[in-house]
């Protein structure tokens, strides 16, 4: 593989990290929207069913900001790679 090859590769990674770090804000946001409603319509539930969904959508909300990090920082080490390679 040639060095011009690899770069192109390379800046094919950066742009589906970015892409794939826009698709999941998206879904992000609607999961976010769909939790809230969940919460105000089960809010003060006692049932053991509805306090394990609330408890996993907490887990999950919990995952949201480190999965955002790993999609930016592929695409900034992968630039910063890029760069040094000329």
């Amino acid at each position: 593989m040639s060095v011009g090859e690899v770069k192109e590769a390379l800046r094919a990674a950066i742009e589906a990290a970015l892409h794939g770090r826009d698709t999941f804000d998206r879904a992000s946001a609607g999961a976010n929207a769909a939790s809230a409603a969940a919460e105000a319509i089960l809010n003060g539930s006692q049932n053991e069913d509805v306090s394990a969904a609330q408890q996993a959508l907490h887990t999950a909300r919990a995952e949201v900001e480190p999965t955002r990090r790993r999609f930016v920082n592929i695409a900034e080490h992968t630039t910063r790679y890029l760069n040094q390679l000329g």
